[in-house]
C-alpha cells in the first residue's frame, strides 16, 4: 500500500526508536526501510525521491474476524507494478507498469 508522506502517520506516533529500526538501502540511498525491533518483520519503507510511504498490508491491524481494520480507508484502488507480479489477478481493478496515474496502464 502506498500513500502520499504527508498523508501517513505512525500510530502511536513518536518515539518510534524503541519499537522499528531503520535502515537505508544502499542500492537506492533514497530508501528508506523500517522493520520491527522486536522480531525483525519489515512493515513499510519511505522513498524520498516520490515523497511515499509503503505499508505492507500484511502488518495492517485486524478485527476478531481477522479482516483489516479501517478497510474502507485501506482497500486497493489499482495494482501497481504490475509487470513484475508473481501471478495473475482476476478483478476489476486497472493494473499498472508503475505508479497508478503516473505510469503506463497495462490493462
Amino acid at each position: 500500500m502506498h500513500f502520499d508522506a504527508a498523508a501517513f502517520t505512525w500510530t502511536p506516533s513518536e518515539p518510534h526508536e524503541t519499537q522499528l529500526d531503520s535502515y537505508d538501502n544502499p542500492l537506492k540511498p533514497y530508501k528508506r526501510r523500517f522493520r520491527c525491533r522486536n522480531c525483525g518483520v519489515s512493515v513499510a519503507s519511505y522513498n524520498s525521491q516520490t515523497q511515499r510511504v509503503s505499508v505492507w498490508g500484511a502488518t495492517l491491524d485486524r478485527n476478531e474476524e481477522r479482516r483489516i481494520v479501517g478497510w474502507d480507508i485501506a482497500k486497493p484502488t489499482a495494482h501497481i507494478f504490475y509487470g513484475t507480479r508473481m501471478l495473475d489477478v482476476n478483478d476489476n481493478l486497472s493494473k499498472w507498469e508503475g505508479y497508478e496515474s503516473k505510469s503506463e496502464r497495462l490493462d
